[in-house]
């Protein structure tokens, strides 16, 4: 994906995310159907909720910091300092940026017995989830392996959403804010490190059918 493209992706998920911050919660009509259906799946399949439980925890910071430190060590071992310290910067400054949008918009959470503590939007699971698996994917993975990295890294992001809403502490537009927000975390992270030469821009190589920046190779260690 070309520099000029990526403000129009840049825009659209922009979009999205105000979308989904605007007509979402607990007024929308569809998504208290969507949550309804939620609760009657925990009730008649319980062990689609605990495999949702088991799974759910992929997103979580303590999971998702973890991926992001190894990776960082496995750069600053192959002295690639600025890639690991970009990689850093951007899994925590995610996870800072969800916690102030979620006190600023306000939105609470679907009507549950349990319920964690922090607001609704956007999902911190999800964005976490996109924003970790995937920078650590276009980011740390040698090039002979980051395409299927990358695709692994956005299903296991979709499938940590879904667990959200699966385990009803979510409305359906959280999980939707929660991935545009991580894709254009990642997306901002690798247009800043290829245009301070920290991950060099690789020619004429789309990622994912042109729908990602690009990936990079990898410096000699």
């Amino acid at each position: 994906m070309s520099f000029t493209s990526r403000p129009v992706l840049a825009v659209f998920l922009l979009a999205i995310f105000i979308l989904a911050a605007t007509l979402g919660g607990p007024g929308n009509g569809l998504e208290q159907s969507v949550m309804a259906g939620a609760a009657e799946l925990r009730s008649s399949l319980p062990a689609v909720a605990r495999m949702a439980s088991a799974v759910t925890l992929l997103g979580g910071y303590p999971f998702t910091l973890a991926a992001a430190l190894l990776a960082s060590l496995w750069l600053i071992w192959r002295r690639q300092w600025a890639l690991a310290f970009l990689l850093m910067v951007t899994v925590l400054g995610e996870r800072w940026l969800v916690d102030a949008l979620k006190d600023w918009i306000g939105r609470t959470r679907p009507p549950l017995e349990v319920l964690p503590d922090s607001l609704a939007f956007p999902s911190g699971h999800s964005a976490n989830s996109m924003t970790t698996y995937l920078a650590v994917a276009m980011m740390a993975f040698p090039p002979r392996i980051r395409r299927t990295a990358i695709i692994l890294a956005l299903g296991l992001a979709l499938l940590v959403g879904l667990t959200r809403l699966v385990l009803g502490v979510h409305w359906p537009t959280d999980v939707i804010g929660g991935w545009t927000l991580g894709l254009f975390v990642v997306g901002l992270a690798v247009t800043v490190g290829e245009r301070s030469a920290i991950l060099p821009v690789e020619a004429k190589h789309d990622v994912v059918g042109g729908h990602l920046p690009p990936v990079t190779e990898d410096k000699p260690a």
